[in-house]
């Protein structure tokens, strides 16, 4: 591709771009702007209204992209202008993956607190029932399940026999563990009195075995994060030599 082709090029695409942008800042209710597949249940999860997000995030691509028509009558590169292009995706984009870093985040504190709470919950299960425990239990929980661990006990006590009540209980974020805990909730309020203590041990052992393993994976990450900071001094010095040794053999060939 010559430079002029390539310029060309990329002044129509810039063009139709803003173009694009700015019809869809204008008119996004009457056409179909494309989205990502997970945007829908991360919005839902993050509380956040999905056409003001679309909507925001457009305007946000919109204004970096006003700067295409000084870049176009201006002899800069046309590779320039596609790294340019590419600024506007990843502007685009950029919202949508901090929502993910987000939502990810919540799973990670939701994998550390749910099981700790289902300790607590296990301890007040051997004098009240499954609705009272996880009513007294609800200081105790973490913040992020409150108000779906209310909605719950609400359910609880209209349909106790209902194993969905139990299973859609923190679907959103798509936890086996959480699934298999509340399954074995559901059969421990199901259950007869004599089969009650051995629902309970189980429940037990399955916890502490998630406790284990989320304890050993939060471990293993902040291992990771301290040998690469150790590795750090080492590749600085391996820099600062291999720079010497540079200068140093330059400077032989200067006098030779």
């Amino acid at each position: 591709m010559d430079r002029k082709g390539g310029m060309f090029t990329v002044k129509g695409l810039s063009v139709l771009l803003l173009v694009m942008l700015v019809f869809a800042n204008v008119s996004a209710k009457k056409i179909r702007i494309k989205k990502e597949s997970d945007l829908d249940h991360l919005c839902r999860m993050n509380c956040q209204d999905l056409d003001e997000f679309q909507m925001r995030r457009l305007r946000i691509a919109l204004k970096t992209s006003l700067i295409f028509p000084f870049l176009m009558f201006t002899k800069v590169s046309w590779s320039m202008q596609l790294l340019f292009l590419a600024l506007i995706v990843l502007v685009y984009r950029w919202p949508h993956l901090k929502l993910k870093k987000k939502f990810n985040g919540s799973i990670q504190h939701l994998k550390y607190e749910f099981p700790i709470w289902l300790r607590q919950l296990q301890i007040l299960l051997q004098s009240n029932t499954v609705a009272v425990s996880m009513e007294i239990s609800i200081p105790m929980a973490p913040a992020m399940i409150r108000g779906q661990l209310g909605e719950l006990i609400k359910q609880i006590r209209q349909e106790p026999q209902k194993i969905t009540t139990y299973t859609d209980f923190l679907s959103g974020y798509r936890l086996m563990e959480v699934t298999r805990a509340m399954k074995l909730l559901y059969r421990y309020n199901a259950v007869g009195q004599a089969d009650s203590v051995r629902q309970l041990n189980r429940m037990i052992t399955t916890t502490g075995k998630w406790l284990r393993q989320q304890r050993i994976s939060d471990q293993s990450s902040q291992s990771a994060l301290f040998q690469w900071w150790g590795i750090l001094p080492l590749l600085s010095v391996t820099i600062v030599f291999l720079v010497m040794m540079m200068v140093t053999i330059t400077s032989f060939m200067e006098r030779g």
